[in-house]
């Protein structure tokens, strides 16, 4: 082979690499993109206990899901009724607040147990996209099929329950599971 052959070989694997490395990223920001509008459009179909709808509406993010958290910023000051979003880091267990509403990403959800102790007594909705988590602990589990770019949905009615969530019937109407 001489050089202009090899060069245009290599030309074309780098840029084969290239788009298909920025379509992995745009899939990855899809797929946080839909976890953000599925979390914000549950905060129009829950309706939270008398202790959850004073002060700001708090939605936080636990583990590592910095996309996600990009795309949830962009709801900071829109509204839930009177109460502005606030959107806020939880660096771990231990800071975890009250907040209306607790992303526990994979990465974190190992600590189930912790969490559920310490937002227990508060009308805290957990989510996570570990696999299953609305049967272990969680109110919601959310998972994104890259197939067909849809959010795949399990709630945990008995969760919602013991929590004081008032959850629409449009919301069990769109669960693949309900436990």
């Amino acid at each position: 082979m001489n050089n202009s052959t090899t060069s245009g070989i290599v030309t074309r694997f780098a840029i084969i690499t290239v788009i298909m490395m920025m379509a992995t990223v745009k899939s990855y920001a899809q797929k946080e993109r839909v976890q953000a509008a599925f979390i914000y459009q549950l905060t129009q179909l829950i309706e939270w206990c008398p202790d959850g709808q004073n002060g700001n509406f708090v939605i936080g993010v636990l583990g590592d899901a910095p996309e996600l958290f990009r795309e949830l910023s962009t709801l900071n000051n829109r509204r839930v009724g009177s109460q502005p979003i606030e959107v806020v880091p939880v660096d771990g267990v231990a800071d975890i607040a009250q907040p209306n509403i607790l992303f526990v990403a994979s990465s974190q959800f190992g600590n189930i147990d912790q969490i559920e102790t310490q937002v227990s007594g508060f009308c805290t909705l957990i989510i996570s996209d570990q696999s299953g988590s609305a049967s272990r602990g969680a109110g919601i589990t959310t998972e994104y099929d890259e197939r067909d770019g849809r959010l795949r949905l399990d709630i945990s009615r008995r969760y919602m329950r013991d929590k004081s969530l008032n959850v629409s019937n449009r919301l069990y109407n769109l669960a693949t599971n309900i436990y």
